[in-house]
């Protein structure tokens, strides 16, 4: 891109705060474009005349261009990004807002002056960043509602052009930092956005064309978007790193990352991620102590790295980086740094300092209760009643001060065979409540079950769903432990799909941690393998039943070991399956 000087004249600040976007004066005394859009009431949709774009739109304020895929017209990328491209009356600048397809979400807004970037470090903060193409400086961290942004669609009966709007003022007019970008385009999408669709045809005539019968200035626009979007910005590689204002802990942290890049090739190129150490000077990735991989999804406008083993109170630093894989990088350039660049770093150094090194633990006890388990569960029950004095146990072999611990036990068997299949206690503090937790344990007994398979993932799916999890930040955990001996029920034995699952999984805190006991097996007519859950994210799978059910405190050591950095990696996941005979229930 361009370097364009920062500062808006004088003349032209005034003009877009006012949004009057002055008229253009002509020696003939002929009515200038701009004053012929003063007539226009209300939107007025374009039919014909407007070349490849998808849609085009006169306005009092000016003229817009949409396009549902971003890219060039040569090589359209098809991508998850839309484009609305704007032009004031007065043809005085150029604005290409670029927002997801799926909910209008918009991600950069690209002018002749600079880049905005909104990014996402979560569902509930905005960050607004402003570009000059010499630095990234954040204008302003904003509190926002993704659901609310979604919601826009509803409200403009699903119009993708007044939703993208909509959607784009409501965040930029949020800002209390003063840019006279960000103010100007804020007021006047708002403006166009609450306008009605109308018809002029005396109006649409007025409007210049060109020989080939296109609209003048739907030309003006292709060129600089030809220019400016699909031959730069659909292959720059922009990056931030999100500010640690939450989710720091006294030996964890969990940070943010955004790519800006409307071609998803930068996951095709290279690896990206954050780096971290207490040492500024050593902030490279040959060099930081501590480095985590992200990945951006297309379902995503940002990426969050888990930092575990950290000292407490201590003051660290980070950046985000992307790394190519190799000498070949395609048509992807890095907007800060040089094309030939290996490693390309957010230019932008930020810092975080931990607190005191305090655990608060949230824990669901997923317990089959089966007849199959019947020569197992009294060790299941033995280590579910454990579970506090060997947590505290490793906790303080760690310096780790443990808060709190809240329990609850799902016992669970087949839902098709059993009347009581899914058996759910209260949340019980520990030690407080000690008595009564081990009073409903042993309660349990095994029984039922009907055939091999059990409801496993309805145990899971109620653990989940528990609507008293702790609070996602640095300090507390979410712990699922599920014991069975038998596969899980699929297809028209439950209603539940692995994948809706796993999305339930990732929409959990961060600081959520899986462990499975439970043995791997083939899949079958009505059952299917845990293996299968071996790509979720913070699990942890012990499918030796007999060896981990009897070494229950080397496996919490694991877990300890995982929330600091410190864990036995053979815990993470069992290299080499087993072939297991499962026992049915009668």
């Amino acid at each position: 891109m361009k370097k364009y000087y920062l500062g808006l004249t004088t003349g032209l600040l005034v003009a877009i705060v006012s949004l009057g976007f002055a008229s253009c004066s002509s020696d003939d005394d002929e009515p200038s474009q701009a004053s012929i859009l003063q007539k226009a009431d209300g939107i007025i949709q374009l039919k014909s005349g407007i070349g490849d774009w998808d849609a085009a739109y006169l306005t009092n304020l000016g003229y817009f261009c949409y396009k549902k895929d971003v890219g060039n017209n040569s090589d359209p990328l098809a991508s998850k990004y839309a484009s609305i491209t704007f032009m004031p009356a007065d043809g005085s600048d150029m604005v290409s807002l670029i927002s997801t397809k799926s909910d209008n979400i918009p991600t950069q807004m690209v002018t002749k002056k600079g880049i905005v970037y909104f990014s996402f470090p979560n569902d509930s903060i905005l960050e607004l960043l402003y570009d000059d193409s010499k630095t990234v400086e954040m204008l302003d961290s904003i509190a926002y509602s993704k659901a609310d942004i979604i919601s826009l669609s509803d409200a403009h009966n699903g119009d993708v052009f007044k939703t993208t709007l909509s959607a784009a003022a409501s965040l930029l007019r949020k800002s209390t930092a003063r840019n006279a970008i960000t103010d100007s385009y804020g007021d006047a999408f708002e403006k166009i956005s609450n306008q009605s669709y109308s018809s002029n045809a005396e109006l649409e005539n007025s409007i210049t064309k060109s020989e080939s019968g296109d609209y003048k200035f739907t030309e003006a626009i292709s060129e600089w978007y030809e220019g400016e979007i699909g031959e730069y910005v659909c292959n720059t590689l922009s990056l931030w790193t999100g500010k640690a204002t939450y989710k720091v802990g006294g030996s964890s942290c969990t940070l943010s990352g955004t790519i800006w890049c409307p071609s998803n090739t930068y996951n095709e190129y290279g690896t990206y991620g954050i780096i971290c150490d207490a040492d500024v000077s050593r902030l490279t990735l040959d060099a930081a102590e501590y480095k985590g991989l992200g990945y951006q999804s297309e379902d995503e406008l940002s990426y969050g790295v888990d930092f575990r083993g950290f000292k407490p109170n201590t003051t660290y630093y980070y950046k985000a980086y992307y790394k190519f894989n190799n000498s070949n990088h395609g048509n992807l350039a890095p907007r800060h740094g040089s094309k030939s660049d290996q490693v390309i770093y957010d230019t932008t150094v930020k810092s975080f300092t931990t607190g005191d090194n305090i655990l608060s633990v949230d824990v669901v006890m997923c317990i089959d209760v089966t007849g199959s388990m019947s020569g197992i569960i009294n060790t299941v029950k033995r280590n579910a009643i454990s579970f506090y004095d060997l947590f505290k146990q490793s906790c303080d072999e760690e310096e780790i001060q443990l808060a709190d611990l809240n329990a609850q036990v799902i016992a669970f068997r087949d839902k098709n065979e059993d009347r009581s299949w899914l058996q759910t206690s209260s949340t019980y503090s520990l030690p407080e409540q000690r008595s009564e937790f081990d009073s409903f344990v042993n309660g349990l007994y095994a029984n039922g079950g009907g055939d091999t398979p059990e409801s496993g993932l309805e145990a899971l799916q109620a653990a989940f769903s528990k609507t008293d999890w702790s609070v996602d930040d640095g300090y507390h955990r979410q712990v699922i432990i599920l014991w069975t001996d038998a596969p899980y029920l699929i297809g028209s034995y439950s209603n539940i799909s692995l994948s809706t699952l796993e999305t339930q999984w990732n929409s959990m805190p961060s600081g959520r941690r899986l462990i499975l006991f439970a043995p791997y097996g083939s899949n079958d007519y009505n059952g299917a393998s845990w293996g299968n859950l071996d790509g979720w994210t913070n699990l942890i799978h012990e499918s030796d039943l007999y060896s981990g059910f009897n070494n229950f405190d080397y496996i919490l050591k694991s877990i300890i070991g995982e929330l600091t950095s410190k864990a036995k990696t053979v815990k993470a996941k069992n290299q080499q399956p087993k072939e297991v005979y499962f026992r049915p229930n009668n």
